[in-house]
C-alpha cells in the first residue's frame, strides 16, 4: 500500500511548501515593514550567543513586513491597544511615530502617487495666481525627523535611504516650474544658531518658523519682507508642555524645552480689521482649525496661506507685520475651498503642508498640462 494515497501526496507538496515559506522569504527582497531596531548581530555574538542573536533573528525573519502588518491588523480587530507612538532620541528629545512620519523622513516610505497628486494641485494653483497676476509659493514645513536627524538613534541613520519624498517634491517642482522652497538647508543654517525644534512637541519653534517665513517671502519676490531675528525676538522662557510628553505618557522631562518670546511690535498687540466674505465655511476638516482673515491698515502685500499647525500661529505675527491683508486657511488634505482665491485675489499664495501632510490623501483633479 502506498505510503500516501495519490489524492493527498498534493496536500503533502502544498505542507512543504508552506514550511519553505519563511526560508524563501529570507533570499527574497525586503517588503515594506517596520524600522529594523537590529541590523546586525554584535560583535563578539559567540558571547552570550542568545542574548546577542535573538535581536537581530527578531527583525530578520522571512516575510516580516507582511507578518508585522497583519498582526497589527490583528491588534486593531481585537481592539488592543496601540504601541509606542513616540520615540526616543539620542539627546533625549521625543519624535512622533504616528502618519509613517519617521518612514517617510528616512525614505523607507516614498509614495510617488502622492507627489504627482501634489504636483496636479500645484501646478492648479500657480495657474489661478497667473491668472491675477498674483505668486503662488510651495513649501513643506519638514518632519522634526527631517530637520533633526542627526538626534534619531543610530539604528535609524543607518536605514535612510538615498532618496525621500521631501526629494522627490523639490524635483517635481523644479520640473514643472512651479517655485518651491526648500526648507531644510534654511532650518541648518538656523540650527548652528539655536534651537528649531521644540525637544518635546512635533513643532518647530519660532526661530525655525521665521526663517522659513522670510525664505518664502525671497522667494516669492520680496525678500524685503524679511524680519531680522534680533527684531524678532526678546528673551527667552522655559516651556515645561509639550504634545509629545503627553502622547508619551509623560509628565515631564529635562532639560526642559526652550521659547522664543516675539517682542514689540512683532508681538502685538495688533489692530486688524476682521474681513467678512472671504471665508464662507470652515474647512473639511474633521478637527476645525477655524481661519484667519484679516486687514492689518498698513502697507504690504495680500497674502494667502494654506497651512497647518506649522504655519497657524507661528505665522501669525509676521504676517500682520508684513501684509496689508492676510488669510490663513487649513489646506484639508488639498481640499480647501480654492473660491477664497477668488474672493481675496492675494498677491501671494503660499502652500504649506507638514511634509508628513504633502500627500492628498483620495484626493484626484484632473491633470493640468505640465507647467500650466
Amino acid at each position: 500500500m502506498a505510503l500516501l494515497m495519490a489524492f493527498r501526496r498534493w496536500w503533502a507538496f502544498v505542507f512543504v511548501a508552506l514550511l519553505a515559506l519563511p526560508a524563501l522569504g529570507l533570499l527574497l527582497p525586503d517588503l515594506p515593514g517596520p524600522i529594523r531596531t537590529v541590523l546586525a548581530p554584535e560583535a563578539r555574538w559567540w558571547v552570550h550567543a542568545s542574548e546577542r542573536l535573538d535581536p537581530y533573528i527578531n527583525n530578520s525573519f522571512g516575510f516580516r513586513g507582511p507578518v508585522l502588518a497583519a498582526h497589527r491588523r490583528y491588534l486593531r480587530f481585537i481592539g488592543s491597544a496601540p504601541g509606542t507612538r513616540v520615540l526616543d532620541g539620542t539627546d533625549g528629545s521625543l519624535f512622533l511615530r504616528d502618519d509613517n512620519a519617521l518612514e517617510q523622513s528616512i525614505g523607507q516610505l516614498v509614495r510617488p502617487q502622492a507627489v504627482e497628486r501634489l504636483a496636479i494641485l500645484a501646478r492648479e494653483l500657480k495657474a489661478k495666481m497667473a491668472a491675477i497676476g498674483g505668486t503662488f509659493v510651495l513649501t513643506l514645513a519638514p518632519n522634526a525627523h527631517t530637520a533633526r536627524f542627526e538626534m534619531l538613534p543610530d539604528y535609524i541613520r543607518q536605514q535612510r535611504q538615498a532618496r525621500s519624498e521631501y526629494d522627490l517634491v523639490a524635483a517635481r517642482m523644479k520640473r514643472d516650474g512651479i517655485t518651491f522652497v526648500d526648507l531644510r538647508p534654511f532650518l541648518a543654517e538656523a540650527a548652528t544658531q539655536g534651537p528649531i525644534y521644540y525637544r518635546y512637541d512635533t513643532h518647530w519653534n519660532a526661530r525655525a518658523a521665521l526663517a522659513a517665513f522670510n525664505a518664502v517671502m525671497a522667494a516669492a519676490g520680496r525678500p524685503q519682507l524679511a524680519i531680522p531675528e534680533s527684531e524678532a525676538f526678546g528673551a527667552t522662557r522655559i516651556r515645561t508642555s509639550g504634545d509629545l510628553l503627553t502622547v508619551a505618557g509623560i509628565t515631564s522631562r529635562e532639560p526642559p524645552d526652550v521659547e522664543y518670546v516675539w517682542k514689540p511690535p512683532l508681538a502685538g498687540p495688533h489692530e486688524t480689521t476682521p474681513l467678512t466674505g472671504i471665508v464662507t465655511a470652515p474647512p473639511p476638516e474633521k478637527d476645525d482649525y477655524g481661519f484667519h482673515a484679516f486687514a492689518t491698515g498698513h502697507a504690504g502685500p495680500r497674502i494667502m496661506v494654506v497651512g497647518d499647525s506649522f504655519t497657524q500661529g507661528f505665522w501669525y505675527n509676521p504676517l500682520v507685520y508684513r501684509a496689508s491683508a492676510a488669510v490663513w486657511i487649513h489646506h484639508a488634505a488639498c481640499e480647501f475651498d480654492q473660491g477664497i482665491i477668488d474672493r481675496f485675489k492675494p498677491d501671494i499664495l503660499i502652500y504649506a503642508p507638514t511634509e508628513r501632510f504633502l500627500t492628498c490623501k483620495n484626493w484626484s483633479r484632473t491633470p493640468l498640462p505640465a507647467g500650466g
